[in-house]
């Protein structure tokens, strides 16, 4: 892939980012640093802004740890990569679906082992979408119209949307969770099934950056927490940016 790479650092300390950084201009020539940041706080909307490949986060930081800044962050479409001075983070770092974890000092091989592994990611997630693409427009059996090709490691299912529940962003990747209690990890951002699902006069809304939601399938909604509730017992968050939309289709 010739594509550069783009990333942003967030270090608490300004001697962490700035070790990072010289490793980076040293070792990886096609990985860009396009923004630094030692206050979580500020880092959100630093990272929805320039809207990185990569963003390097260091877990121990006094004023919101990583853990706690991922938590506030509806933007997630980036590959994660923690770095830390304590080896006991790395499994919460996993758990979370890091795409890796390097240990202070970093080691130069471990950073460009690292964001290879991103790099091999991408490519195959291009590949796949590529693929996707191509059966979806190149179907010419009929009873294919109106259904979602969802590829995954096991190949590529055909969906009838009325049985999928609501959609989850996970980083470049959207799992679909569907009514008989499955789901489909796919190579495809949630944008790019908004795209496809949320046109005007469709069951589908997106009501939070990190979801989309079949309407035919909601429970319950509760306005002290802003809480969709869904068939299975899935609780959805509602963003505030969406509730207008929301409002306007529960009011309809």
């Amino acid at each position: 892939m010739n594509t550069r790479l783009r990333a942003i650092l967030i270090d608490d300390e300004q001697t962490g980012i700035e070790t990072l950084r010289l490793l980076i201009e040293r070792h990886l020539e096609d990985l860009k640093v396009v923004a630094e940041c030692t206050r979580p706080s500020e880092a959100i909307a630093l990272i929805e802004n320039y809207k990185p490949e990569i963003v390097f986060l260091d877990i121990s930081m006094p004023e919101m740890n990583g853990f706690e800044l991922l938590e506030k962050m509806e933007w997630r479409n980036f590959h994660l990569i923690f770095t830390t001075a304590h080896q006991e983070h790395a499994l919460k770092a996993l758990k979370i679906r890091a795409m890796d974890y390097l240990l202070k000092p970093v080691d130069p091989n471990d950073l460009v082992f690292a964001v290879n592994k991103v790099r091999q990611r991408i490519e195959l997630e291009q590949t796949m979408v590529s693929d996707l693409n191509y059966v979806s427009l190149n179907s010419i059996h009929p009873f294919q119209v109106g259904r979602l090709a969802l590829s995954s490691k096991n190949g590529i299912e055909f969906i009838e949307p009325l049985n999928i529940v609501f959609l989850e962003s996970r980083s470049n990747y959207t799992n679909t969770y569907l009514s008989d209690g499955r789901s489909i990890l796919t190579p495809k951002t949630l944008g790019e099934f908004e795209a496809q699902l949320c046109q005007a006069g469709s069951n589908f809304m997106r009501v939070h950056n990190s979801f989309i939601i079949n309407l035919q399938k909601i429970v319950r909604y509760t306005k002290d927490d802003d809480i969709i509730l869904m068939t299975q017992d899935q609780r959805i968050p509602l963003a505030k940016s969406r509730r207008e939309q929301f409002f306007k289709w529960l009011h309809a």
